[in-house]
């Protein structure tokens, strides 16, 4: 799919409830704010609100999908009534950028060729939605990358602490999703109650999946 060098078209991609929309002027996104991991995520106003359309895609967007996208423009990418922004070169280079923990705060040289992810959303209506990008990639710190998941039942009222978690990948030792502001206080999860959407930054593609606090262990 080529997508259009016109300020944000949208271009229906598939019928999952996947849309991308490209903007030359790359994607406005305020970076989180540090936040103590013990406690509920900290209350914020969400940038993201899903419409009533895309919150009836619940349930039937659980699949596998891909799209190409020029990460030399800002995206956005709709699945269902979740949102994934991606300013305009955020993606590091496929073929020359380090990857791995130790280096999501490095610089690195923005990717220029066309980029085709392969998205795999799954449990998307339960308390714990996942959502797995691929090929794992990396993004340039100066950038501000993030994630909005829409959760019904975030609440003020219940006591539960609220995170998107990093979810490593299979064969990596460990298959229980880490809270990564426990790090890097960059990567806090965010609640917006009125719109029950929870949101986050990200430096780096993997799964991610939405945690009560429990410690949720995504299934292979």
């Amino acid at each position: 799919m080529k997508m259009s060098k016109q300020f944000r078209i949208a271009a229906l991609v598939l019928v999952g409830g996947i849309v991308v929309a490209s903007s030359a002027c790359g994607v406005d996104s305020t970076a989180p704010a540090p936040q103590q991991s013990a406690v509920k995520p900290a209350e914020r106003v969400s940038q993201f609100v899903p419409t009533e359309a895309q919150k009836a895609l619940i349930g039937v967007t659980d699949g596998t999908y891909k799209v190409t996208f020029n990460p030399q423009q800002g995206q956005v990418l709709s699945l269902g009534p979740n949102r994934l922004e991606i300013p305009a070169n955020a993606v590091c280079n496929l073929g020359t950028s380090s990857y791995g923990a130790s280096f999501w705060n490095a610089p690195c040289a923005p990717e220029t060729r066309p980029v085709t992810l392969t998205v795999t959303v799954k449990d998307a209506n339960s308390d714990h939605p996942s959502v797995d990008f691929q090929p794992a990639m990396r993004f340039n710190p100066q950038t501000t990358v993030s994630l909005y998941v829409y959760v019904p039942k975030v609440t003020r009222d219940d006591a539960k602490n609220w995170v998107i978690r990093y979810c490593p990948p299979s064969g990596s030792g460990s298959g229980q999703c880490v809270n990564e502001a426990l790090t890097d206080p960059d990567l806090s999860t965010f609640v917006d109650y009125n719109a029950n959407v929870l949101f986050r930054r990200l430096k780096h593609f993997s799964r991610y999946a939405v945690d009560d606090g429990s410690g949720y262990t995504v299934g292979e």
